[in-house]
């Protein structure tokens, strides 16, 4: 046998996984939650068919998780504001689907740095070349003087007719905004209540429909790094309202006279309960939900995600979920957070890097953390040494770039890194690796 190298003599250490540790996924609970299903004929039976008409999704779940988002957000507790989907990127999918056109469409807007995986999502919706990036500011905001000016120059151009046919139900947005705007991926970051404001009143005038994937909300904790260890009281409530809710208190808009708004949440169990559940839902204005429910895949396929939610409306029983989260998930990832920010302060703190600042609103959360390099090292290169010397995997910051033009940051000089999946033990150590792949880089340009 010959020699191994380096990284395959260490235990791989992946950050690029936004997903939870195995040890905090409830294989128990659920089980207990099928059985109860299957135990049941009738709820079985529901469990196992296509759904009723109008296909909203499983209807005990939406009113179950009515009733917690009601409790959460301090919002309408409505179930014509809710459907049933089979996760936030199946529902991403639904909404281009239904509310745009590749032609009519004439720009798509993302917070740059952006997730990833949303990008191809749009593109697959016949959508590319239509990406642009808004940069976000150090304190959530984004460049509105940009958005609105770009939109503006836009407004200017002959409007291409929808090549996708058109009925009452559906509508086709000129523009659509992607946001993820509390504990952003990848950057950390929360958008400011006037940030917010404004943007709703932006997407109004120019007929834009302002996506939000709301997927990190409810993981949020005291955000002082002397009190991740603490027994403070963790929040139960949103800290801010959501673009939906901004929205929906404003009157209809002259160039919106069916009311399907200009802003929706979309949500998933994925980040709550676990990703391979594959169930989310959208809350939104009624006539923008009973368009998603039309969607021909649904009509013909059922409900999404039918089974599934039949044992998630088991699980959301007498308060599980809220538990859940309060007493297993929030502990659990404050601690993570804590551990890996204190390690990356000491190994790159020194060397002139650190974690990017995160303007202070009293409340960390999520799943990640954005991490600027020292001057001169490229997280291209950080993330090809790491993965090949110490069997570390990082994603490099020019992978959450949207359109890579003279607007939007250069990302060359970041890194983001995930807490949720790894072992703590791991977290530290993976650190550790980064340091050393750091000052390697930095012994180079010397």
């Amino acid at each position: 046998m010959g020699s191994l190298t380096v990284s395959e003599e260490k235990k791989p250490i992946n950050f690029v996984w936004g997903k939870p540790a195995p040890s905090l996924i409830p294989t128990a609970e659920m089980a207990a939650a099928a059985q109860r299903v299957f135990s049941n004929p009738t709820t079985a039976i529901a469990g196992m068919q296509y759904g009723d008409s109008p296909h909203a999704g499983y209807n005990p779940l939406r009113q179950r998780l009515s009733a917690y988002l009601s409790g959460f957000y301090a919002s309408p507790n409505n179930l014509d504001h809710l459907c049933i989907t089979g996760g936030a990127s199946q529902g991403l999918t639904v909404i281009l689907q239904m509310l745009s056109d590749p032609t009519a469409t004439r720009a798509v807007w993302l917070t740059a740095p952006c997730f990833f995986a949303a990008r191809k999502i749009f593109e697959d919706a016949g959508l590319t070349g239509k990406l642009h990036g808004v940069n976000e500011f150090e304190d959530g905001s984004i460049d509105l003087e940009y958005l609105e000016r770009e939109m503006t120059k836009l407004a200017n151009q002959i409007s291409m007719p929808p090549c996708k046919p058109t009925t009452k139900t559906m509508k086709t947005y000129t523009h659509l905004i992607y946001i993820v705007p509390t504990f952003s991926n990848p950057s950390g970051k929360t958008m400011p209540l006037a940030c917010r404001e404004a943007l709703v009143n932006l997407a109004r005038e120019h007929n834009a429909l302002i996506i939000c994937d709301d997927i990190y909300d409810m993981l949020q904790w005291p955000s002082k790094r002397e009190d991740a260890m603490s027994n403070l009281p963790i929040p139960t409530t949103a800290p801010l309202p959501r673009l939906i809710d901004i929205d929906r208190a404003l009157p209809t808009h002259p160039n919106d006279p069916q009311g399907f708004g200009h802003a929706l949440s979309n949500g998933s169990f994925s980040k709550i309960v676990a990703p391979g559940v594959r169930t989310g839902w959208v809350d939104a204005r009624p006539t923008l939900v009973r368009a998603l429910a039309g969607c021909g895949a649904t009509i013909a396929g059922g409900c999404p995600s039918q089974l599934v939610a039949s044992m998630l409306a088991e699980l959301m029983d007498h308060g599980w979920l809220q538990k859940h989260v309060r007493e297993k998930l929030v502990p659990a990832y404050r601690k993570r957070r804590a551990q890996m920010m204190e390690a990356v302060e000491r190994e790159l703190g020194e060397l002139g890097g650190g974690v990017v600042d995160v303007s202070d609103t009293g409340l960390a959360g999520g799943y990640f953390i954005w991490i600027r390099l020292p001057e001169g090292v490229k997280a291209t290169d950080v993330a090809r040494i790491a993965r090949e010397d110490e069997a570390l995997m990082v994603p490099p910051g020019p992978l959450f770039g949207v359109a890579w033009d003279e607007q939007e940051t250069d990302f060359e000089g970041f890194v983001r890194l995930s807490f949720s999946y790894e072992d703590e033990s791991n977290l530290v150590e993976g650190v550790e690796r980064l340091g050393k792949v750091v000052r390697a880089l930095l012994n180079r340009i010397e």
